[in-house]
């Protein structure tokens, strides 16, 4: 689950508690640096943050037919570029287990088909909604694996 966004005021707030220097220099180096990270991109140059990732600029083709998904109506879409991010191997790493071993589909059911304001004391169960805990606890890890497999083979076939 989400936690929220992290706006750069916050960012700026961590940074002033972790090192004491200046808000307002703080903000500044950071307006700095997405400055740099636009014009670089603007340039098609490609920027790589070793352990965090790469920015680059990639062009997605025009077509001569396109539809509006809300109103239907029909139009071209030229060419244009749009930013690209790869996350580092760092990144990937660190980021890899915040799902959890759970087949998206089976897991998003189960949390669709529980109440919106839980029954249950969340300091008790260490923060873990029972409808999670039951269903990890109901099937294996080599259960859980070839259900995401059987998913994404019906996904494809739709």
């Amino acid at each position: 689950m989400a936690a929220g966004k992290y706006t750069k005021a916050e960012i700026v707030d961590s940074i002033y508690d972790k090192t004491g220097i200046n808000r307002s220099e703080i903000r500044n180096v950071i307006d700095l640096f997405i400055n740099e990270v636009k014009e670089a991109l603007t340039q098609r140059r490609v920027i790589e943050l070793r352990k965090f990732g790469t920015f680059e600029i990639k062009v997605r083709k025009g077509r001569k037919e396109a539809r509006n998904p809300k109103t239907g109506e029909l139009f071209t879409v030229h060419s244009h570029g749009i930013v690209s991010f790869r996350p580092g191997q760092e990144l990937k790493q660190e980021v890899w287990n915040l799902a959890g071993e759970y087949p998206d589909s089976a897991f998003t059911a189960l949390f669709a088909a529980a109440p919106a304001e839980p029954p249950y004391d969340s300091v008790q169960t260490d923060g873990v909604h029972p409808v999670v805990s039951d269903y990890v606890s109901s099937i294996s890890a080599p259960e859980r694996r070839e259900q995401d497999h059987s998913d994404k083979a019906e996904n494809a076939r739709r």
